[in-house]
């Protein structure tokens, strides 16, 4: 047997699976910016004051209760 220089061994390199981490990375941060606009609209829908429901009838002021007796006697 001889020695045969021209011939090399064939070494196939086996493919490199593709990185995920770019898909993985979308995914987390359309997940965190869903889940701020979902409680955002929580946060903004159990504080939301109805305007006519905040209004209130003022009070009367014990000061003026006073002066309206006295004006009546």
């Amino acid at each position: 047997m001889s020695a045969n220089s021209s011939t090399a061994p064939s070494i196939t390199a086996a493919p490199r699976p593709e990185p995920v981490f770019g898909r993985a990375a979308i995914a987390v941060l359309g997940s965190m910016i869903l889940l701020i606009v979902a409680l955002t609209g929580v946060l903004v829908q159990t504080t939301w004051a109805d305007s006519m429901a905040a209004t209130e009838v003022p009070a009367i002021e014990a000061s003026e209760v006073e002066s309206e007796s006295v004006a009546q006697r």
